[in-house]
């Protein structure tokens, strides 16, 4: 790819991600930090989430001609994956995500209880 395509802080290719959709996470540093919330999408080329609830800003939005009022809305932004960590479901804290093998498939576990995160 020619580098004035590239744009900045993007892969060339999917990673694997160790957050889901689905997910209970807790965003660890930044402006929303120490609060809880449910990610609703994760794009693995920019690693970033959108967390419900989490990291909005007010978008004002003219009125369109097909009759649509204008107002100001609130716009989900993007948070990175290493700014959130998942909670786990036993024990309610914040932890780290591993992968293991279980009957030919790969699933995440927490490493604070030691327990499977996805369902066999």
């Amino acid at each position: 790819m020619p580098r004035f395509i590239r744009t900045k802080n993007v892969n060339e290719h999917a990673v694997k991600t160790k957050v889901k959709r689905g997910d209970e996470v807790v965003v660890i540093t930044g402006k929303e930090k120490g609060r809880r919330g449910k990610v609703v999408s994760v794009d693995s080329k920019t690693m970033k989430c959108i967390v419900e609830g989490l990291n909005e800003y007010k978008k004002h939005v003219k009125s369109q001609p097909g009759g649509q009022p204008g107002g100001i809305i609130n716009v989900a932004m993007p948070i990175h994956l290493s700014n959130v960590m998942v909670i786990d479901k036993t024990t309610g804290k914040p932890t780290r995500v591993g992968r293991r093998r279980v009957s030919d498939r790969w699933l995440r576990y927490a490493k604070v209880s030691d327990q499977l995160i996805d369902s066999e």
